[in-house]
């Protein structure tokens, strides 16, 4: 029934709404935050790839344990690693977003300073 209402495939249904709330909220931080996370782009970037490979090897055990799975009908179907590529870019996203965050929300005096580079 619900389903079947959606405009899109079911197998979709987790990358639909990873992307409709996690990119709008990715795109709002850039465009209120620009000047203020460009400079920590390098910092973002290695926090996310650690802490989220971290996040997906740990979910790659508890799969393979069984503690959970992955309704087929609601993944595109490609796991790497037995884990959908959906919640990759959950895991990835959704630590991007908090990094963004706290960089955000930092006191200024912390932050790295756009001209010189240096915190």
């Amino acid at each position: 029934m619900y389903l079947e209402s959606l405009p899109f495939s079911s197998q979709a249904n987790y990358l639909i709404h990873l992307l409709l709330w996690g990119g709008l909220v990715f795109v709002l931080q850039w465009a209120i935050g620009f000047k203020i996370l460009l400079p920590h782009l390098r910092v973002i970037a290695l926090t996310t790839l650690l802490l989220g490979t971290y996040l997906i090897l740990t979910d790659v055990v508890a799969v393979a344990f069984g503690v959970w799975f992955f309704d087929p009908q609601q993944i595109l179907g490609f796991s790497p690693l037995g884990v959908p590529i959906e919640e990759w870019l959950f895991f990835y996203l959704t630590t991007t977003l908090v990094v963004q965050s706290l960089i955000l929300f930092l006191p200024e005096r912390y932050r790295i300073q756009p001209a010189t580079g240096r915190v």
